[in-house]
């Protein structure tokens, strides 16, 4: 098997986002898209047998009792998805301020919260699964061939 070294970093580095925001973070794996979908699946799921699962996130309104639609399912379920996937892969961020107007602290409502900005949100994608899109791109995330 052959390994091309210096493809991409699995340290974590610093990434500028638009208002002075900088999150420390490295790329996400497979193993942590897969974990977190597994993770947001479980989620979900309680959430339409009706158990209350997500006040951690900042959505305590959600009304379980009429949550039955195909697509709100799959839209909750896709941004829990990267949610997760933000809570294995950043470590730190400033830039932020909290509800008491001190320093954000990297907790699931403030994680929430900046998923919930479509710029943030598209952008932590991006740098997030730049790894991936290589792998899927290249067709390393498939199994290896009979001649390698």
């Amino acid at each position: 098997m052959a390994v091309r070294l210096g493809k991409t970093k699995l340290v974590p580095s610093e990434v500028e986002f638009p208002d002075g925001i900088v999150l420390t973070m490295r790329r996400a794996t497979s193993v942590d898209m897969e974990e977190a979908e597994a993770e947001a699946g479980r989620l979900v799921a309680g959430l339409i047998e009706g158990a209350e699962a997500f006040s951690g996130f900042g959505f305590d309104e959600i009304d379980c009792v009429g949550f039955s639609d195909v697509e709100e399912a799959l839209g909750l379920s896709q941004f829990l998805t990267l949610a997760l996937v933000f809570e294995r892969v950043v470590t730190a961020w400033t830039g932020l301020i909290g509800d008491d107007d001190g320093p954000a602290l990297l907790s699931r409502l403030y994680i929430g919260r900046f998923l919930l900005d479509p710029i943030y949100r598209g952008q932590f994608r991006r740098e997030a699964y730049a790894r991936l899109y290589l792998e899927i791109s290249e067709g390393n995330g498939s199994a290896a061939s009979l001649n390698g």
